[in-house]
């Protein structure tokens, strides 16, 4: 017996429409409609060769999904024109990766929530100072390694194996716990503030839909968040120019751009230079992509769990826990931090294992 979600899930995660898959695997558009409906079985050679060309194997479409993201409030950090198959590939990846992750955590004791969500209509800004209280953030202390300091404070934070074409991250609650899903990217600058976007969002506006209002405020609690206004009076200069926020970028781990955007705020530039130096971002070919690069942060909850339950080498283990093909497996772990390549030696290894013990029978 198939799951007719494990055949939606795993051609949306493809982008195949149903008329390319049941193509690709030799059946017609009205069977394969059936089969996601449980309406008909598929025979053992259709599930091989759909096995073939999605990259998972029969062994995961015999076992029905434990997580579902369709139907819960789910915030996307995105550019305009992300599409309806764009939207759903993410929360299908991130579906499968956040099954497998809970499936460990249910054999591990993870670190307690210390983030708490508020009602609709608190201040971002003060929500904002609230979670960099509790993540232990002094007032000029930068947030990086954002990802794994959620890990530490209780997220759920998974990478996917999914490029960020007009999508780098979504947040949503699965029950309560709290879910945060990064696409691949390297641009660290844009991940930290998508990841405090997000942060903002699953703080803010829980059990609420999507809106412009909304949005807007996530920015809000990300800008104060990341970049503290007060910390900010006293770093920016009084006449700033492009080699300051250089600098500045590569201590906050913000954008140019965001940094322009607070200056201005501040009243350290006005409007006249503040269009000034986007006209010098736009000539040096900035304006989409900065030259002070900033590297991005893996998130290292998921490898941790895999290496405690698994090994050191937790690929083999992982796929047949998950079933998933070995080199899916491998995929995702490698988007996933391994001891060495945590960001700072402020950041330890994320969840550390003596507050993580395997639970015994």
């Amino acid at each position: 017996m198939i799951y007719g979600t494990r055949l939606t899930q795993a051609r949306e995660f493809c982008l195949l429409t149903q008329k390319a898959l049941a193509a690709e695997i030799g059946i017609s558009q009205g069977t394969l409609s059936n089969a996601e409906r449980d309406v008909t079985e598929l025979p053992m050679d259709v599930l091989t060769q759909l096995a073939t060309t999605t990259g998972f194997p029969v062994e995961f479409f015999q076992q029905g999904p434990r997580v579902a993201f369709d139907g819960l409030p789910t915030h996307f950090r995105a550019r305009a024109g992300m599409s309806v198959k764009e939207s759903n590939q993410a929360k299908r990846g991130g579906e499968i990766v956040a099954e497998a992750a809970l499936a460990m955590l249910e054999q591990l004791e993870g670190p307690p929530l210390r983030l708490e969500s508020h009602a609709l209509g608190t201040s971002p800004e003060a929500a904002a100072q609230a979670a960099r209280d509790a993540l232990g953030l002094g007032p000029h202390d930068a947030a990086l390694g954002l990802p794994v300091l959620l890990e530490h404070a209780g997220f759920l934070v998974v990478a996917l194996p999914i490029p960020n074409t007009r999508r780098d991250a979504f947040s949503l609650w699965f029950g309560q716990q709290p879910v945060l899903a990064l696409l691949d990217t390297d641009a660290g600058d844009r991940q930290l503030w998508s990841t405090a976007h997000e942060l903002g969002h699953a703080l803010l506006h829980r059990d609420a839909g999507a809106s412009k209002t909304l949005e807007q405020e996530a920015d809000e609690f990300a800008m104060h968040f990341l970049t503290p206004l007060a910390a900010m009076e006293k770093e920016i200069p009084a006449h700033p120019t492009l080699q300051d926020f250089a600098l500045l970028k590569r201590r906050w781990g913000v954008s140019i751009a965001a940094l322009i955007r607070t200056a201005r705020r501040l009243g350290r530039i006005d409007d006249h230079r503040y269009t000034s130096l986007f006209k010098q971002m736009a000539a040096r070919g900035e304006r989409l992509r900065e030259r002070a690069a900033i590297s991005p942060t893996k998130p290292r909850g998921f490898r941790a769990m895999a290496e405690t339950l698994f090994g050191p080498h937790p690929a083999q283990g992982l796929a047949r826990a998950a079933n998933w093909t070995p080199a899916f497996a491998e995929e995702v772990l490698a988007r996933h931090a391994t001891g060495s390549e945590l960001p700072s030696r402020r950041i330890t290894n994320v969840i550390s294992l003596s507050s993580r013990r395997v639970r015994r029978a």
